[in-house]
């Protein structure tokens, strides 16, 4: 049976290249966020949402991060692929950068573009877009105006590209996560996705649960914090290692963990993604 995946369209996204890099077979269905996407996979009308979730000069993707943090999440990670990014700078030809006033994108790509943009477009202003798609969409109808997305959304649109790749920093790449309601079966090559909160008065309570996993060899490849949102100076830690839960010492480090922190959820044990990188999406 066609896997149903949910994405971030309209056609022509990163979104949908990291969707097609993890199953060119699928049937892709388009919608306008990445929480509408997920609310498919929850009501049963997707199998997969592929989200952003992390950007290598933006960081983490605020929005994806907390659909998985909610208290009634019904959705793990199942897989992930990382997918370079170019950035097109585009719009109708003939417009001079520099009396550009408005620059189309998702927030995102804005926030990796920021630099770019001020020096060669200093009078514009970064107005935030649903999708780089739809940035392009937008500018393309209203003159003046340019957008930033990738190289097959500007030709889908028929957009002119003033400048190939716009990021502030070389090696720009996106890791996409697809959320299911079941992660993935032990591949002999995981990764483990937890969120958990210490006890925030007790001295060296994160460094007890990192040791936790530093004594039973796992590799830890990211360590992120963000506020519980119920007390100043308190955070929820949200951590990626090497392994999969149900592998013997990941089992015992995260009974471990459960024992000595005040909240803990697993968020997913998926194959790492190693490569080779899924395409950028060009033309």
């Amino acid at each position: 049976m066609t896997t149903r995946l949910a994405y971030l369209g309209p056609r022509g996204t990163y979104t949908e290249a990291a969707a097609i890099a993890y199953d060119s077979t699928a049937e892709l269905l388009p919608r306008a966020s990445f929480t509408s996407a997920v609310e498919m996979v929850e009501a049963g009308e997707a199998d997969g949402a592929v989200c952003a979730i992390e950007n290598s000069i933006e960081g983490p993707v605020v929005e994806v991060r907390e659909l998985l943090l909610r208290e009634q999440s019904a959705v793990v990670i199942r897989s992930e692929v990382v997918v370079p990014i170019r950035h097109a700078l585009a719009g109708v030809e003939g417009i001079d950068l520099a009396g550009v006033r408005t620059v189309y994108s998702h927030p995102q790509a804005l926030g990796q573009c920021r630099g770019q943009i001020a020096r060669l477009m200093p009078n514009a202003t970064a107005v935030a877009a649903l999708s780089t798609a739809a940035a392009i969409e937008s500018a393309i109808s209203e003159p003046g105006t340019l957008a930033i997305g990738s190289h097959i959304a500007a030709d889908l649109y028929g957009a002119h590209v003033y400048v190939d790749d716009l990021a502030d920093e070389p090696g720009n790449e996106t890791r996409f996560v697809v959320l299911a309601r079941e992660d993935a079966p032990p591949s002999g090559d995981d990764k483990t996705s937890i969120a958990f909160t210490t006890h925030h008065d007790r001295p060296g309570s994160l460094v007890e649960v990192l040791n936790i996993f530093s004594n039973r060899g796992l590799n830890l490849t990211k360590v992120e914090s963000r506020p519980t949102r119920r007390a100043l100076g308190t955070y929820v830690f949200l951590v990626d290692f090497q392994g999969h839960r149900l592998d013997a010492a990941v089992t015992e480090a995260l009974e471990a963990t459960r024992a000595v922190t005040l909240w803990l959820r697993v968020l997913g044990s998926y194959p790492r993604w190693t490569g080779p990188h899924a395409p950028a999406p060009d033309a």
